[in-house]
């Protein structure tokens, strides 16, 4: 625009704000001079008055005129004048070249895409054609989305060579799968997908024989195009399997669509709409781009890429950022809470669905404030925890976070109730309830003379009190979700389970010492039993990935004690003795052999590897059955913790065992092989079975008093 019609512009703009504050002011002062008497006129039989307008009215245009005149100082708006914000934008992100793309190649000597990518206007000119052509399926970063690819991370379906580039460019390509629903039965495509999701290792729970009979069924029909999964054939577009990129989802779902439905990815081509310069500036632009990935990946260095990845598997992100058979750390994995249901996040380095715009600063507000770029985080996220992180552990985890592939999978909305979904209540929520006083690392002056290493002792409380988050579940929450600190380590009910009591008084009573804590930490077996449900997945994808050291640390710490968790002074450790000869001759233990017997054992000392022992067992021994009761009601899934040690899936005795037939069960157990002697009783398994019906956890079948009597009288074993 010229510098008349810059200086026309502002001059109307001031004398129209001129003019509309004369008017109001006019206005203003005649509304003192109005009398409500005074009768201005009749029309069919109507006065009207001589009514002042209402303040409210001025108050309006008066915030108006200050906002508008507030734009004007700090945006553009007035000719030339820029704001004093320098706000820009976004399609002024993209300055318009001032030469004509022709002229551009006319001045340079470079032919090849790597060439070009070195000059600036061009590339300038590229990007300009790229947020026309192509951002809508690849995004304006160029780091694609859901069935389109990144173009910036060195992967390529069709080769990355400069003839490649401009091939696809101009000539599009058409990649094309069969679908195999009408050739494959479901339980063949079920097991294909179990071997291609087990080529990079994600889904560790997979049987293995599973994964054996689907890499059979894929030699057998996939092998012509894929090989064994792990080759790419560019010739013909051919992904690598065996790698994090997955075009159209990873999960075991998606992947089961896709061969069932197969593929027909087209890209258009566009030689008949761009001159042959013009495809050479979208390739140098693609280069360029390429090449500012590579060189910012570059610039992370590798031995903090090696320490993030450890520390992101200790705080457990994997497993809370991927959903149920999902891409690593894309997000989508449902927390529900009493206010509604949180997913997590995308925190993946794609710039439009993940983390890729933050910056360090920001990576370190969401983990140690719990303030992300959209807005307060729920504490869902644990960041009340990772707030203890140290500072290069917390550039470690950042620089592994930035390495990581990008996932272009879009976050799905949270679904809270009012006032929960404001979050800027969440600020409140902080005040109020979060601990950002400095971890103490002093050892407490009543357990200095227990704890002998005291090294140890403070590396093991970094690691639990921090990234290992573990007072988030085992740690009692009050009404608003915060944890109840006095109460720390008493346990809480998560997902229809007991996160049990692990303070060190109950673990000193339960008989843990240190060797068999840290089995079951690091392998989720032990001589008192297995980790199962959320505490197998923790062991799984953190616990088991951490040295043996770090969790000694964490073992020796628990069992130690700290601020309001000490053994208390007559604290005595159970010592189960199993079951006797009176107890053989008993009616109740006939009960035993014929519902727990043959799996566990007529001793019930476990077989492996079909269930594990029940003696000395930690979740028999604990002061609270509700675990032990639970497991009776629900069942259980098996658990896959390794190749060469698991157990088979527990029945569920909902309909099997009265609940005072249960009751008498748990008692005469807990007793023999757990040393508890407190009875549970049949309004405590009533109870429990209650819980688990109303969250949805058993079944729902049985709702009222009388149905359970009515059952109970019906029932199998008495």
């Amino acid at each position: 625009m010229s510098a008349f019609w810059n200086l026309w512009a502002v001059i109307l703009t001031l004398i129209f704000f001129v003019l509309m504050v004369s008017v109001v002011v006019k206005y203003w002062r005649s509304n003192h001079q109005a009398d409500q008497d005074h009768t201005l006129g009749t029309f069919d039989g109507i006065e009207e008055k001589d009514a002042p307008p209402p303040k409210l009215l001025f108050v309006s245009y008066a915030v108006a005129f200050l906002m508008s005149a507030g734009y004007l100082v700090l945006y553009p708006g007035l000719g030339e004048w820029e704001g004093l914000v320098d706000w820009k934008q976004s399609d002024d992100k993209l300055s318009s070249p001032s030469t004509t793309l022709n002229e551009q190649f006319s001045q340079t000597a470079e032919t090849t895409l790597e060439g070009l990518a070195g000059v600036p206007e061009i590339v300038n000119s590229g990007q300009i054609l790229f947020q026309t052509h192509c951002a809508a399926c690849h995004r304006d970063n160029a780091q694609g989305q859901k069935h389109f690819p990144n173009l910036i991370d060195q992967e390529w379906l069709y080769g990355g060579s400069d003839e490649a580039i401009i091939h696809s460019i101009a000539k599009g390509r058409n990649g094309a799968m069969p679908g195999w629903s009408e050739i494959m039965r479901p339980d063949e495509v079920a097991k294909v997908s179990y071997y291609l999701a087990s080529l990079n290792q994600r889904h560790t729970d997979v049987p293995e024989v599973k994964v054996k009979v689907g890499k059979e069924l894929f030699a057998k029909y996939c092998s012509s195009c894929h090989a064994d999964g792990s080759i790419a054939n560019p010739a013909i577009g051919v992904p690598d399997l065996s790698d994090d990129i997955w075009l159209h989802g990873g999960s075991i779902e998606e992947i089961q669509h896709t061969i069932n439905k197969g593929l027909n990815n087209l890209m258009p081509a566009f030689d008949k709409q761009l001159t042959e310069n013009e495809i050479l500036a979208l390739g140098a632009y693609i280069r360029h781009a390429g090449s500012e990935q590579q060189q910012r990946l570059a610039n992370l260095e590798a031995q903090s890429i090696e320490r993030g990845e450890y520390l992101a598997y200790a705080g457990d992100c994997v497993a809370c950022h991927s959903a149920e058979g999902g891409e690593p750390f894309a997000g989508g994995l449902p927390f529900v809470t009493p206010f509604g249901t949180v997913y997590s996040t995308n925190i993946t380095p794609h710039t439009t669905e993940g983390i890729g715009t933050y910056d360090f600063d920001d990576f370190q507000a969401a983990l140690v404030a719990g303030k992300g770029k959209n807005g307060y985080l729920y504490p869902a996220m644990p960041y009340t925890s990772y707030q203890y992180l140290t500072d290069q552990d917390m550039v470690d985890l950042w620089e592994y976070m930035q390495s990581i592939t990008a996932v272009p999978r879009r976050n799905d909305d949270n679904s809270m109730m009012f006032p929960s979904n404001i979050r800027l209540g969440l600020l409140g929520w902080n005040i109020v309830f979060m601990d950002t006083d400095p971890i103490d690392y002093q050892v407490p002056e009543e357990l200095k003379s227990e704890v002998e290493n005291v090294e140890k002792w403070q590396q093991g409380k970094y690691w639990v009190a921090g990234l290992g988050h573990c007072s988030e579940c085992h740690t009692p929450r009050n009404i608003a979700q915060a944890l109840i600190p006095e109460r720390i380590f008493q346990g809480n009910l998560i997902d229809g389970w007991n996160a049990p009591d692990i303070t060190a008084n109950e673990l000193y009573v339960d008989g843990w010492d240190e060797a068999t804590l840290t089995d079951f930490l690091h392998t989720g077996h032990s001589d008192k039993g297995t980790a199962f449900a959320g505490m197998a997945d923790v062991v799984k994808n953190s616990l088991s990935l951490m040295t043996r050291e770090d969790i000694e640390s964490m073992s020796y710490y628990l069992l130690s004690g700290d601020i309001n968790n000490t053994i208390a002074s007559d604290a005595v450790p159970l010592k189960p003795k199993g079951f006797d000869e009176d107890s053989y001759a008993t009616d109740i233990y006939t009960t035993y052999r014929q519902t727990c017997g043959a799996c566990h054992g007529d001793d019930g000392k476990g077989r492996d590897p079909i269930a594990p022992t029940l003696l000395n067992n930690g979740i028999i021994m604990h002061s609270d059955p509700f675990n032990t009761i639970a497991v009776t009601v629900r069942g259980l899934q098996p658990t896959y913790l390794d190749k060469d040690r698991n157990f088979m899936p527990m029945a569920s005795f909902e309909d099997v065992l009265s609940d005072q037939r249960l009751a008498e069960l748990i008692t005469f157990v807990r007793l023999h092989l757990g040393d508890r002697e407190e009875p549970v009783t049949a309004e405590h398994v009533r109870e429990v079975r209650e819980t688990l019906e109303a969250a949805g956890y058993a079944g729902g079948l049985h709702t009222t008093p009388d149905m359970y009597d009515r059952r109970d009288n019906t029932i199998n074993i008495r």
